[in-house]
């Protein structure tokens, strides 16, 4: 299992040259703090790396928010779930088509089957859907959680694996970055910030916007 200690005793202090138990330049607390930091980072400009599938209770009304669930953004859609299974898939779509084909569809008879979705572009916790629901119903959906908080060298990595080098790279970044009057250090920082960045792939595609271009966006 691959741990908090894992990566800042085998990849981060091999790379400070700050190796003994504990550090000396560098100690525990301090990285496991810039751990935290990489972890939330990673998350918020990659929010499939944290991401959970599950359902949602539809309250009544087009507006949701994925709030009440403590997720931080709604990422996918994927469809109404009767009695437990899977049923009808949800069609993304952008909410602009849906207010030429009808501005009142907000105020229309609500259902407990959902046609369409639409994420808010300003609150990434809310999206709306079409028919507007009668409080029912539910929907099987992919949020963007926030990673748990790590304490102690011996707790598990609260990411996919494949961004354990991420993370080391943005510990490193701000382990460097503490000598401000060091040209050096703040260049080293800076070169592990990019790498970092680098690695995540700082865009604004997500999972959510990649998924939806392979699905057709106004269908019914």
């Amino acid at each position: 299992m691959l741990t908090v200690g894992t990566i800042l005793t085998n990849r981060v202090r091999v790379l400070l040259r700050d190796i003994d138990e504990g550090g000396v330049q560098w100690r525990d607390p301090e990285l496991i703090q810039w751990f935290n930091e990489a972890c939330a980072e990673v998350a918020r400009v990659r929010p499939e790396a944290c991401s959970t599938t599950g359902p949602f209770q539809l309250q009544a009304g087009s507006k949701q928010s994925v709030a009440t669930l403590g997720a931080s953004r709604v990422l996918e859609v994927i469809c109404n779930m009767k009695d437990g299974a899977e049923g009808r898939a949800v069609r993304h779509v952008e909410r602009s088509t849906l207010d030429n084909e009808d501005p009142n569809w907000m105020a229309g008879s609500k259902t407990d089957t959902v046609f369409r979705y639409s994420v808010s572009l300003t609150d990434p916790r809310s999206f709306y859907v079409y028919p507007p629901a009668d409080g029912t119903g539910s929907l099987l959906m992919v949020t963007g959680t926030t990673p748990d908080e790590v304490e102690s060298l011996t707790d598990a990595f609260p990411l996919p694996s494949m961004y354990a080098a991420c993370v080391a790279n943005y510990i490193l970044h701000r382990a460097f970055a503490k000598f401000t009057e060091s040209e050096s250090m703040q260049a080293r920082a800076q070169n592990y910030y990019n790498v970092f960045m680098a690695q995540i792939g700082d865009t604004q595609a997500s999972m959510e916007s990649d998924n939806a271009k392979t699905r057709d966006p106004i269908g019914a």
